[in-house]
């Protein structure tokens, strides 16, 4: 037989009580500005002011978020965006996706120290394709799960998200007209005075010609969705602010309006850190399941600290601020039951990847650390992929007659045989949670191998080892 070995160092084992995530009745506010009580809306441009409220609480409204498809998924730094799309529709407004697979040619130098590696076509069309269907799979998900898992029967009817790509527009435009037109209402002082742009043409790589004029493509773009859609509102992040702002002075330039549109910024997602997670700094957790699996997803947030939990369930969640209050008062109470990450986690994973997903992550992780003997043999062969690709691996040959201490010496989980025969003879291994003290005892299939082909072997509660296995 062939064996291959794959372990985890487990230092926070623990045992979920319960596998209930549905939660109380959640409306978005009317008043779409109160989610700044939230830290979802950390900026508004300009100022809201009664007006500004009264019109949009009175009123539907559209707003839109861009997505350049420059990588094959989204990540849960885009996930906030989408929230702030979702909260905007529960609110009873229209949300547009817009994906930029024109201007991801040019490539957006916003918070970047360098410029992006150019995409081929075929890249392009790969990920845009993926990308909307991880979009349309996030709203589909929140529509059924929490807005009509959680909201009474009759409740406000959600419009749909409307997905647009701006190479539809682009295609066709002729360079020189676009630059004669339009690229006359842009003044080169404001454009080359945003830090972004500054910090970048002093550096020792500069800035291309291509990155520069990205802003005012985002700008036209928001022309357009505005000229058409009656586009009044765009969200971005607050490394955003910039390319926002130029399209703010834009149509207002080219309407001869005055503060018709507004930008709302979004917080960016870091670490206790203070770093970014995002594709750009290659630290960022994918929303696609064939990238992350529901169980790493459900593990990220499970794993959240106490310092961020609190933020986490306001940005990622549609949880009512009261139930949240309470919900950390009791985490306060009794930290050792990790109520609100279990809590942040489950609703996420929902959101993401559905009941199915969930049910998943949760049955994974009670198998791997709640001592679930049922539940780890019925793990599917996904479910044991998923979780085994955030697990170191190695492989060796599995011969008839491997020990227990054989099998411990080969992982190298000890630094010599008497150190092994000390801990085995004490009960400090398990194999699929159960101790197993004969250091002699020979594995056997349908025992130690379960028989979806998994071993868990636990050494001093510290590491995991995980085999998958194939007979001969």
């Amino acid at each position: 037989m062939s064996i291959l070995l794959k372990y985890n160092r487990c230092s926070t084992c623990f045992r979920l009580k319960s596998i209930v995530y549905y939660t109380y009745r959640s409306i978005t506010d009317n008043n779409i500005f109160s989610l700044q009580e939230r830290g979802l809306f950390r900026e508004i441009l300009p100022p809201v002011d009664p007006e500004l409220t009264q019109s949009v609480m009175n009123k539907k409204q559209t707003v839109y978020c861009g997505f350049d498809p420059t990588a094959e998924s989204l990540h849960i730094g885009n996930l906030i965006a989408l929230i702030g799309l979702l909260h905007w529709q529960r609110a009873g407004h229209q949300p547009l996706a817009l994906i930029g697979s024109a201007t991801v040619l040019l490539g957006d130098p916003s918070g970047r120290i360098n410029e992006r590696q150019q995409l081929l076509n075929d890249e392009i069309v790969t990920n845009t394709t993926n990308i909307e269907k991880l979009i349309q799979k996030i709203f589909q998900n929140h529509e059924k799960y929490i807005w009509k898992g959680n909201n009474d029967k009759g409740q406000r009817k959600l419009l749909p998200v409307s997905i647009l790509n701006n190479l539809s527009w682009y295609k066709d435009m002729n360079v020189i007209h676009f630059l004669s037109t339009y690229g006359r209402h842009f003044r080169m002082g404001p454009l080359l005075a945003r830090k972004t742009i500054a910090k970048r043409i002093e550096s020792a790589e500069g800035l291309s010609v291509n990155e520069f004029l990205y802003q005012l493509f985002q700008a036209y773009d928001w022309y357009y969705l505005f000229r058409n859609f009656n586009c009044r509102f765009q969200l971005g992040g607050v490394d955003q602010l910039g390319n926002i702002d130029t399209g703010r002075n834009f149509i207002k330039k080219m309407t001869h309006l005055e503060e018709i549109v507004h930008g709302v910024m979004l917080p960016l997602l870091t670490n206790e850190a203070g770093e970014k997670l995002g594709k750009s700094t290659g630290n960022s957790i994918s929303i696609d399941e064939n990238i992350c699996t529901p169980y790493e997803i459900y593990q990220f947030f499970r794993s959240t600290p106490d310092s961020k939990v609190e933020e986490y369930l306001k940005l990622f969640t549609f949880l009512p601020l009261l139930e949240i209050q309470q919900l950390m008062q009791s985490h306060r109470n009794k930290p050792q039951e990790y109520a609100a990450q279990i809590k942040l986690a489950k609703q996420v994973t929902l959101l993401v990847h559905g009941d199915d997903g969930l049910q998943s992550a949760i049955r994974t992780t009670e198998a791997l650390f709640a001592e679930n003997i049922d539940l780890l043999s019925n793990l599917t062969e996904k479910e044991i992929n998923g979780f085994a690709s955030s697990i170191p691996t190695m492989q060796m040959t599995l011969n008839p007659e491997l020990t227990l201490l054989e099998l411990c010496m080969a992982v190298k989980g000890f630094s010599n045989e008497q150190t092994a025969l000390n801990v085995i003879d004490k009960g400090g291994v398990r194999i699929n949670h159960k101790k197993v003290q004969n250091p002699h005892a020979v594995l056997v299939f349908g025992l130690h191998i379960l028989p979806n082909k998994i071993t868990v072997l636990r050494i001093e509660k510290l590491l995991y080892y995980q085999m998958d296995t194939e007979q001969e």
